[in-house]
């Protein structure tokens, strides 16, 4: 027993720190249980059946503008049944669907969004819809707000701390770390 005393105080250090910040994820399963979603390559985003691992949708990482692009990670947000996708070589980071009920998306000039008149033709729709989402900076070292509101990010050089609001997914702040 010469181990306990440094097991003891191993514990208890370990019960005092804080725990660390949840790195960027390979993988994640959804909120439901039902996909997982997996980096399979750096610029490759395989989803499949979670009882099965039957492959249902397969996303290239290529930004709105063409750009190719690596992702930085995957995490589930689990109040709006989406998986959250940075890209890593390019400001965007999309918001896929888990719920097969996902209303419309659309990439493009929409003239008018009033019910029963919208005019444009979306990009995708119910499960796996992809929504597209500028912003200002690539993020990176993603972490989330307790609640899903917010997604705190860094940039690439680590020099800026960028909030999101994840409910009208915008840059809402912006952090000097210097």
């Amino acid at each position: 027993m010469r181990f306990a005393p440094a097991l003891m105080l191993f514990l208890a250090l370990a019960l005092l720190l804080p725990a660390p910040p949840a790195s960027a994820a390979d993988s994640a399963l959804s909120a439901d249980g039902r996909w997982r979603a997996e980096l399979v390559a750096p610029d490759r985003l395989a989803i499949t059946a979670a009882d099965t691992g039957a492959l249902a949708r397969v996303f290239e990482g290529v930004a709105r503008d063409g750009t190719p692009s690596r992702f930085e990670g995957v995490y589930v947000d689990p109040t709006r049944r989406h998986f959250i996708v940075p890209l890593l070589d390019a400001p965007e980071y999309w918001l896929i669907a888990t719920d097969p009920d996902a209303p419309p998306v659309y990439e493009g000039f929409v003239h008018s969004r009033e019910a029963g008149m919208i005019e444009a033709l979306p990009s995708s729709q119910g499960l796996f819809a992809r929504e597209r989402v500028p912003v200002e900076h690539i993020l990176t070292r993603l972490r989330f707000s307790d609640d899903f509101r917010e997604m705190y990010a860094l940039t690439p050089d680590g020099r800026l701390r960028i909030t999101v609001n994840l409910y009208v997914d915008r840059e809402i702040a912006r952090e000097s770390l210097e």
